[in-house]
């Protein structure tokens, strides 16, 4: 039975790579032909209105109305940029916890902890998944985000209004920020005001200088004063962020290395010393409780790693 699922297991992992690739490899190729994702769904479909409920729905937030009052989870998964593929998605994790499955049962533990043990995993790696690709694309949009200003401005100062800036920034920018803006823009052409709608994209990215972007909106449209004046200093400000958060890793380098060091080196050293010694360790797992000391080992290490991670990491 065990071996039956292993196999099961092999096989799944290679169809969902072999998928991945080929997914790869076209949405390269979407990308040399299309600057950001909206603008290669507007090719197939001519319906913005379509295309906008489908961007929503992809990222599971359903409606405009819905962005301000999502939970904390679909708001944190939403922020991450991945889009739910229906049957796709739900076969990835089903591989995923076959794989699992199957590493716990290659390590020595029988069916049904082994089954046991891989929903939790998969859990963690799913949600490791999700919160590197959510900062990883805040990290490119912050990137991004001073040169959009920087075209909304010389759009507003060749005397566009704002909304028509917007989509400026929607045509000519990649993802994550071209698509992100073409969402304003639909929201703008829709009926929802340029305060509200950058609120819903702050809630869409997760990024706090989107919030001064929306205080700066609401206090020029309240109080007046120059837009262009006050976005061109925006834009230098989180530029001038976005250097210091870069040095900042720049010098914490060395805690976060010793985090991975520390995490990979027990197994180095496993692997090491079973093929110098292959009958080193048979005592240990004759006994039946190596399964036991290598999740205990595992869990501990990753807990170390995390509290060195957390003293690396700086709030600013």
């Amino acid at each position: 039975m065990q071996t039956t699922l292993i196999y099961l297991a092999v096989f799944v992992a290679v169809l969902v790579l072999a998928d991945t690739f080929q997914r790869s490899m076209r949405n390269a190729l979407e990308r040399k032909k299309f600057i950001n994702y909206r603008l290669s769904l507007i090719e197939r479909d001519v319906d913005r209105k379509v295309i906008y409920r489908q961007m929503l729905k992809e990222r599971g937030i359903g409606s405009r109305q819905q962005q301000a009052s999502l939970e904390p989870l679909r708001r944190y998964i939403a922020q991450s940029g991945i889009r739910y593929e229906g049957v796709r998605s739900t076969a990835y994790l089903i591989a995923l916890i076959l794989v699992l499955f199957a590493m716990w049962t290659f390590i020595g533990f029988s069916t049904l902890p082994s089954f046991l043990f891989a929903l939790p995993t998969s859990v963690v790696f799913v949600a490791a998944y999700v919160a590197r690709k959510r900062s990883k694309r805040i990290k490119k949009f912050l990137v991004q985000f001073p040169d959009a200003l920087e075209v909304i401005v010389r759009s507003l100062a060749a005397g566009h209004p704002l909304p028509v800036s917007i989509s400026l920034v929607a045509r000519e920018m990649p993802d994550p920020i071209g698509s992100e803006f073409g969402i304003l823009t639909d929201e703008l052409t829709y009926g929802t005001d340029v305060d509200a709608g950058t609120r819903n994209m702050a809630t869409r990215v997760g990024a706090e200088e989107l919030n001064l972007l929306a205080i700066s909106l609401t206090v020029q449209r309240s109080a007046g004063g120059n837009l262009a004046e006050i976005l061109t200093n925006l834009a230098d400000m989180v530029r001038k962020r976005v250097m210091m958060k870069a040095k900042i890793k720049a010098i914490s380098a060395e805690g976060r290395m010793t985090s991975w060091f520390m995490l990979c080196f027990p197994f180095v050293l496993y692997g090491i010393i079973n093929f110098l010694q292959p009958r080193y360790f048979e005592p240990i797992w004759e006994s039946g409780n190596g399964p036991i000391f290598l999740t205990a080992g595992g869990v501990m290490m990753v807990i170390g790693m995390l509290i060195l991670r957390k003293i690396v990491n700086f709030d600013y």
